[in-house]
């Protein structure tokens, strides 16, 4: 069946399957965070209320903000903790503070680390936001699973842009027809 396809299927995108450019793949070794351009973090300290905290995340349309002291990461307050923590469980959310609800001492990534690495810490560690912190410690940015993805993307734009609306699962069901 497979002959069948090939043949019937002229627009398929094998060309760019087939194409091994080992720049291409290898970039995500060798790029550091920076490339991904992370975003400027939204801060709030760990005594502002979660009523802030949601409000700013749905307002900005963000996953995650950071929280800070002296512009040092002391927590992150994501999605999740939104999930887990605060829904169904907190009656007030102007009095409830953040540092009873954020991710404590996140994992933070500096500039120039690899975006492989990143990726793994994102990965074992099971984040899809990671803070970027400079030599000093301080927040400069944040980058998400997103970013990551949309990197990946731009490096092998045609097999990710050009696929076809319904792809091709197991081959033809008849041979005859349009």
């Amino acid at each position: 069946m497979a002959l069948i396809d090939e043949a019937m299927d002229q627009d398929d995108l094998s060309e760019y399957y087939l194409d091994h450019d080992e720049k291409r793949y290898s970039a995500i070794s060798t790029e550091s965070v920076r490339s991904l351009d992370p975003a400027k973090p939204i801060s709030l300290t760990p005594d502002d209320s979660l009523q802030t905290a949601i409000a700013v995340m749905q307002d900005k349309r963000i996953g995650a903000i950071m929280v800070v002291e002296d512009q040092r990461p002391v927590g992150i307050f994501t999605e999740r903790d939104v999930l887990a923590k605060v829904i169904a469980k907190v009656s007030d959310l102007n009095v409830a503070q953040l540092k009873d609800y954020m991710t404590s001492n996140p994992i933070c990534l500096r500039s120039d680390d690899s975006i492989a690495y990143a990726l793994n810490q994102m990965t074992v560690g099971g984040f899809r936001h990671v803070p970027i912190i400079d030599k000093q410690g301080r927040v400069t940015g944040i980058i998400s699973v997103r970013d990551i993805a949309e990197y990946v993307a731009s490096l092998v734009p045609g097999e990710v842009y050009n696929i076809r609306p319904e792809p091709l699962r197991g081959g033809f069901i008849s041979c005859e027809g349009g």
